[in-house]
């Protein structure tokens, strides 16, 4: 005897037009119109536990399953100078730092999670690597990269089920871009596998952990993930830098003198939704293009313009690019 599990569950109204849908062979339909694989378990099956050992880590799957390979992060040297981690680690320091708390109140587990968001290029992902960089160093820390665009919640839920700690005392769960890169029609469904990791009712989890997830839309979020305690605990922007700090960045990056009229520009309120990315493109396209800083600047609040023109007529007709 032994029993089925869900492997997966899709809406086939919701799926893109050449979708692909993986071969099964238990396979249901419901009424509601979901296309439900089955995998069986047999009585005699037993998870195959996965060594994991202190460092840094990327989930990846070849044929013979899911696996860790050691990883480390892009280092943006610049950026690093410049995108400030103290709220962040503070947070993370008062989790990890009272961890007896939870075991005096009843909690098996110490869990938190927080969810980073802000625009894209405002350097959620060099704060997460100077945080993450930092934690590794008592070597008895795991630091665990999701790449949510290529695993599913259930796929990582179950991988992380089998982990056999060596030598690891706390894992910090890093899933970057959660809910997708760009804003979708609908808000982000709340797939009940990713609830269900962020609340680890099944245990997933057996030692205390820290889950790191950014986003760059936090609108999209439904309320049971961004509102509930135990989900995400804490939300922490990342947003765009001042004035000052964008008249900072704009000298570190200009390897030329740059003008007064260049400096008033990059610090009026034209500019004040101008990230650390757009700030050191202005220096690399003028560059290229042999056009002064003042030209690149306006060129580029036109194109940002002409993107928030093109996605506004995107919503009110009801139509995707």
């Amino acid at each position: 005897m032994g029993f089925f599990k869900v492997s997966s569950n899709v809406k086939l109204a919701e799926l893109p037009i050449g979708s692909r849908i993986e071969e099964s062979d238990f396979s249901t339909m419901t009424d509601d119109g979901h296309f439900v694989q089955l995998e069986y378990i047999s009585d005699t099956h037993e998870t195959k536990k996965y060594n994991v050992e202190p460092g840094l880590w990327t989930i990846v799957k070849d044929n013979s399953g899911m696996k860790l390979v050691p990883t480390s992060f892009v280092k943006d040297i610049i950026l690093d100078k410049f995108v400030s981690t103290k709220e962040i680690e503070d947070n993370i320091e008062s989790f990890f730092g009272n961890l007896h708390e939870y075991y005096n109140h009843g909690i098996e587990v110490p869990k938190h999670s927080i969810l980073i968001f802000g625009p894209a290029g405002s350097g959620k992902s060099t704060a997460l690597a100077k945080v993450c960089n930092e934690r590794i160093k008592d070597g008895k820390t795991v630091v665990v990269i999701w790449n949510t665009d290529k695993f599913e919640p259930y796929e990582v839920k179950d991988f992380i089920k089998s982990f056999q700690y060596v030598g690891v005392e706390k894992i910090i769960l890093v899933a970057e871009d959660l809910g997708g890169i760009e804003v979708d029609e609908v808000k982000m469904k709340s797939d009940s596998s990713l609830l269900s990791l962020l609340d680890n009712k099944e245990k997933t989890f057996t030692i205390p952990v820290l889950i790191l997830s950014t986003t760059n839309f936090p609108e999209v979020f439904l309320g049971n993930l961004t509102n509930r305690p135990e989900r995400f605990d804490d939300k922490i922007e990342v947003s765009y830098p001042p004035a000052e700090a964008r008249e900072e960045l704009f000298k570190f990056f200009c390897k030329t003198s740059v003008d007064k009229e260049a400096i008033d520009l990059i610090k009026s309120d034209k500019c004040k939704e101008f990230t650390p990315a757009h700030i050191r493109q202005i220096i690399i396209r003028a560059a290229t293009r042999k056009k002064t800083h003042v030209e690149t600047i306006n060129k580029i609040l036109k194109d940002i313009e002409y993107y928030k023109k093109a996605f506004q007529n995107k919503n009110s007709l009801g139509i995707g690019f």
